[in-house]
């Protein structure tokens, strides 16, 4: 069993940048009278007590939601009022997940399935979820729900993909799975996030998506400009968006915004994955 827990990096600046991204995509999908359905398929535990030892050993919220805590900027009206909601005092004490903040956004006829293997995190999962309306948890592999559970019957929704990339060759597995998802359900729309390491493995999985027959990719990046100290921290955060219901300028705006307001200084970026070369040389995508 994998051993990755998000409660160590709960409210960190991917954190903020992902889930920014996902409340515009569903209050998109609001827009339209028709119900719609969200898979999540690796919701975590939902709720994160930012108090607990493991959150309060580095701290990452410290530069990553609380600089947002009072910003007044419109975009960012919909991820605070649900960030809020969990911390009524006003200090930053509990941390939403993807799952949380998606019910918080949907319509309680709207459905909502979370799929979680950890054994430890889905049981926090249910006691996040477990009562809500048309919420649907299962404890297996997230990425046999990706490919087993599109098309929705609703024909309308979105799938929140976000792994643990514990293991190295997940980004080119993740690729191949969200080939094989797509090819079943070419209208959907798919969030993807992944870390910027010092490894590379995300331009592993961009290379092998771009190397796909899917279409329509928008990726939004944030690169913070200091580099990390060890190999395995983050230097930056992705995320990725097939069949994007809004044009590129919308996501370059919630993205720079997102940037600015870090407290070190950080470079965004949001490009068509579909127009990125190939390194003939490296076989890797240039960015």
């Amino acid at each position: 069993m994998l051993s990755y827990q998000h409660i160590y990096h709960a409210g960190n600046f991917a954190d903020v940048h992902k889930h920014a991204v996902l409340i515009r995509l569903l209050k998109t999908l609001k827009g339209k009278p028709a119900g719609f359905q969200v898979l999540d398929t690796h919701a975590g535990r939902g709720l994160y007590d930012l108090s607990s030892e493991e959150a309060t050993r580095n701290r990452e919220f410290d530069t990553g939601a609380a600089c947002f805590m009072d910003d007044p900027a419109p975009l960012m009206a919909d991820y605070l009022s649900i960030v809020r909601k969990f911390n009524p005092e006003g200090e930053l004490k509990v941390y939403p997940g993807s799952a949380v903040i998606a019910r918080e956004m949907m319509r309680p006829s709207d459905r909502l399935i979370c799929v979680e293997r950890h054994p430890g995190e889905f049981l926090e999962l249910q006691k996040a979820l477990g009562n809500e309306p048309n919420t649907k948890l299962l404890q297996e592999d997230g990425f046999k729900a990706l490919v087993d559970m599109v098309p929705f019957p609703e024909r309308r929704g979105l799938v929140v993909v976000d792994p643990s990339y514990e293991i190295k060759t997940e980004y080119v597995d993740l690729a191949r799975h969200l080939q094989q998802a797509w090819k079943k359900w070419p209208q959907g729309i798919f969030l993807i996030w992944y870390p910027m390491l010092e490894a590379q493995g995300h331009r592993q999985f961009l290379t092998a998506l771009r190397n796909t027959d899917v279409k329509d990719v928008m990726v939004s990046e944030i690169r913070l400009h200091e580099p990390p100290q060890e190999k395995f921290r983050m230097y930056g955060s992705g995320v990725v968006i097939i069949n994007p219901p809004w044009p590129q300028d919308t996501l370059d705006a919630l993205t720079r915004h997102i940037a600015s307001r870090l407290p070190v200084k950080a470079f965004p970026d949001v490009f068509w994955l579909d127009n990125q070369q190939i390194n003939p040389e490296t076989g890797v995508i240039k960015l």
